[in-house]
């Protein structure tokens, strides 16, 4: 069986994270990805570096791909790769500003001559607007979105990068579906997802404005413009955040709480299951069992309950916690380190990990391909490729000759294989 890419061509202008993760799904699905990179890589290629040009930060987004070095500032190198876009299927860029259209690598130009061509584009904060031109990576885009969590200290940003990996699952199912109206139609098209917008999906549940309930946004809003100027604390603005909306959180019925032993995660965002949870520990609670009582103080109130919920789960161990939510019906489940998923049995169960072997590295685990196919399975083939690995290959399919790519390497605006790592 082959992968749903299969026999397709996707040339990959892309670094860090967004884009190359999304390239690796497309190679994970049986597609030609042709990764074209700068003399000197990837800059994620020396992001913590195991050896010289190979990186973890680069191992796990690159898999299945073939690495062409080139340099776009050479006329000839850059003639080159206008022939292989003219190949494509599928041109994924992450280019900053004004980039593809000086390279001629801009949508217009390269449909011009590959009119079925999907061009898909990662930006930062998007094409048009006041910040349009502005650089940006996760971090910088999650703190312009709010997507943080509060502290005492400040915000704080999310230990992993959720905005870039959203972008490129955002961009992997756009190109699918551009494929799949290519296939009714014949004809290619542009799309962008910029990591702004992945910001706002993943606050999806909180980004929803509903007039008759959320006035309480504009006053929270004056409150915010002289908060900092008047000496408040973070403390402060997330109370007062808390005090103005009309709606709780409740950590007692969705969240992490200790046990005798460890530590357990419960979810109980239901109204059966939340019955369920004070009928386990116990407990009662108003709120649930009668509809319309409503505390004095619901923030002190809220924050008293999850006392109380976390006091009866300290009592037990995890195991009997977790045999008790079980036999109840209540959702739950240990919590865990990610250090403590490799060896993890329902990981292994689900085949969640593959093994590796990189010519250079050696043997490596990393994680497998997201979705399973009944059909037309996912496949990991090869690890991460060495930088200019494939540059000579690559050359000789789109028609240049050896002598031509000699030329080429020895004016180094071509990286071979062999001078990797000097």
């Amino acid at each position: 069986m082959v992968g749903p890419f299969a026999g397709l061509r996707v040339v990959e202008f892309g670094q860090y994270i967004a884009v190359p993760y999304c390239a690796q799904l497309l190679a994970d699905g049986g597609a030609d990805v042709v990764k074209v990179e700068p003399l000197d890589g990837d800059p994620t290629r020396h992001n913590g570096e195991i050896i010289p040009g190979e990186a973890r930060q680069f191992l796990n987004k690159n898999r299945g791909k073939r690495s062409l070095a080139i340099d776009l500032g050479d006329q000839e190198a850059l003639d080159a790769v206008h022939t292989l876009v003219a190949t494509a299927d599928i041109v994924l860029v992450n280019f900053r500003p004004g980039l593809a259209e000086r390279l001629g690598l801009d949508y217009p130009a390269i449909s011009q001559r590959n009119p079925r061509v999907i061009y898909a584009e990662n930006t930062a904060f998007g094409r048009t607007g006041p910040m349009a031109d502005a650089p940006g990576m996760d971090i910088i885009v999650a703190a312009y979105a709010g997507l943080t969590f509060p502290t005492e200290e400040g915000p704080q940003p999310f230990p992993d990068p959720i905005v870039d990996y959203t972008a490129a699952l955002l961009l992997a199912w756009g190109i699918s579906t551009a494929l799949y109206h290519r296939e009714r139609t014949g004809h290619g098209q542009k799309l962008d997802v910029s990591l702004l917008h992945a910001a706002m999906v993943l606050q999806n549940n909180h980004l929803i404005h509903v007039d008759a309930v959320d006035g309480w946004r504009y006053t929270f809003l004056e409150f915010l413009k002289n908060a900092f100027t008047e000496g408040r604390s973070w403390s402060d603005i997330w109370e007062e955040r808390e005090r103005m909306q009309p709606f709780r959180f409740l950590r007692a019925y969705y969240g992490f709480f200790r046990t005798s032993d460890g530590a357990i995660a419960i979810a109980t965002a239901g109204h059966l299951n939340r019955q369920r949870l004070l009928r386990l520990l116990q407990l009662e609670d108003p709120w649930v069992t009668d509809p319309g009582w409503q505390p004095a103080d619901a923030a002190a109130y809220a924050e008293q309950l999850y006392a109380q919920v976390a006091s009866v789960l300290r009592t037990r161990t995890t195991a009997e916690w977790l045999e008790e939510c079980a036999r109840s019906g209540i959702p739950a489940s240990p919590l865990r380190l990610r250090e403590e998923l490799f060896e993890d049995p329902q990981a292994r169960a689900n085949e969640a990990f593959v093994r590796l072997e990189h010519d250079l590295v050696g043997g490596l685990t990393v994680v497998a391909p997201p979705v399973r196919y009944s059909a037309t399975p996912l496949a990991v083939l090869r690890a991460s490729p060495p930088l200019g690995s494939h540059s000579r290959e690559v050359l000789r399919e789109l028609g240049l000759s050896d002598t031509a790519i000699d030329r080429l390497i020895a004016r180094n605006v071509v990286r071979d294989y062999p001078k990797t790592g000097e």
